[in-house]
């Protein structure tokens, strides 16, 4: 899942290094710090998943204690598992945050340059 969308994060980046992709301003810094928060609740979650890997109450019995077995993999070590999908998700939210957090700074040095050039002006 993540590899391919990674790619599209680093072409929106690239956009925002042409000028071709922007925010107004200070809404690419809301969702910077949206994605932040949505970063911390995903590992707050996988964390607690990563405790799901042990299933217990399904008796002693081997039929059991097989369905036990098959439960924690869903949650930890398994195929595409609870936990490596999370941390999946942590990693296509870094990626927005990173381009948010690129648009918010090219804004940023964009506005800076435009100030410092008024400046020459009303000096000049």
């Amino acid at each position: 899942m993540a590899s391919g969308s990674i790619g599209t994060w680093s072409r929106l980046g690239r956009s925002v290094e042409a000028g071709e992709l922007y925010l107004e301003p200070g809404t690419a810094r809301a969702c910077a710090e949206r994605c932040s928060a949505l970063i911390a609740e995903l590992r707050s979650l996988r964390d607690r998943a990563a405790e799901l890997g042990v299933v217990d109450g399904f008796g002693i019995l081997q039929s059991g204690q097989a369905l036990a077995e098959k439960f924690g993999k869903k949650a930890v070590g398994g195929e595409y598992s609870l936990v490596q999908a999370l941390s999946d998700h942590i990693d296509e939210v870094e990626g927005m945050q990173a381009l948010f957090e690129k648009i918010e700074a090219r804004y940023s040095a964009t506005d800076d340059d435009t100030a410092s050039k008024f400046g020459v002006i009303e000096h000049g």
